[in-house]
């Protein structure tokens, strides 16, 4: 099959999500396997020059794009949940350089493997209802911000996490991250310029663990928006969040994770972000602005 040709276009659309999430959930079943588009094609069935549109129309990102972050998701749980090493992981995931696995997973993840096991754990348990307390008493005011979100379904002990991509840049990897507490109005610092963002809402009663790592479907909601910054003014953007989809890539940045713990978790000697100097464990959390 080379199209869907034919049939009302609302019709075609449901066909081309359920191929999409044909192929992912292949994807998920294979992923140790050196999968290729033509594989991916077959499993839907089209073209691969049509496949690879529809996949991209439908996810926002190519196969290959998409392979590779689930790819990093599953290793993130398997950092988190066994005690396998890194080389072990990367065969798992379907990679065989482990240095190979380890770039893309920093890239990804923006953390290595191992300094991505030691934060995780730190935080497994913590609902995010107790984390949100903690970082609206710490974290400082934004008084003019570029850029507020607007979250309406946020509720108190929620955390929303959102992350900014400059459209310019030519990646589906988000830039920065920053980090709100049970705030239905998330204020964001960026430069002026025009962004997709991606959030998740960690529902208060979940773990931050379960929602971004283990992906309960009940821990969490994602919405997307995209947003114009100029250089007068402020922008008010409203993002409508839902329930995960088959379709939607997982979100795989630690960032905000990392910003949480170090400066709530009263660690003796805070953990290190590579190539930034160590957070203060009682220091004032920030909005991550883009560079």
């Amino acid at each position: 099959m080379s199209s869907t040709s034919g049939g009302s276009p609302y019709l075609v659309d449901q066909v081309r999500k359920a191929a999409a999430a044909q192929a992912i959930d292949y994807m998920r079943q294979h992923l140790a396997e050196p999968l290729q588009l033509a594989d991916l094609a077959r499993v839907a069935p089209f073209s691969p020059f049509y496949f690879h549109r529809l996949f991209r129309d439908v996810t926002t990102m190519t196969p290959a794009r998409f392979l590779a972050a689930l790819r990093m998701a599953e290793a993130r749980r398997l950092l988190l949940h066994t005690n396998r090493t890194v080389t072990a992981i990367s065969r798992c995931v379907g990679y065989t350089s482990t240095a190979t696995f380890t770039t893309q997973f920093s890239r990804l993840v923006g953390t290595t493997p191992g300094y991505f096991r030691q934060v995780a754990r730190l935080l497994e348990g913590h609902c995010c209802h107790v984390l949100a307390e903690r970082l609206h008493r710490t974290a400082a005011g934004v008084s003019r911000p570029r850029l507020t979100l607007l979250v309406p379904e946020s509720q108190p002990g929620d955390l929303v996490l959102v992350g900014l991509r400059g459209k310019e840049r030519g990646t589906d990897v988000p830039t920065a991250w920053t980090v709100a507490a049970g705030s239905s109005a998330v204020p964001v610092v960026a430069r002026p310029s025009a962004y997709h963002a991606q959030i998740v809402l960690a529902r208060a009663h979940s773990t931050l663990l379960s929602a971004l790592v283990d992906e309960e479907p009940a821990g969490y909601l994602v919405g997307t928006a995209d947003v114009e910054l100029t250089q007068r003014g402020a922008t008010i953007g409203r993002v409508l969040v839902r329930p995960p989809r088959p379709t939607d890539p997982p979100a795989l940045a630690i960032g905000p994770i990392g910003r949480i713990i170090e400066t709530l978790a009263c660690l003796s000697e805070p953990p290190r972000w590579p190539g930034s100097a160590p957070l203060a464990t009682d220091a004032a959390l920030t909005p991550v602005a883009i560079a």
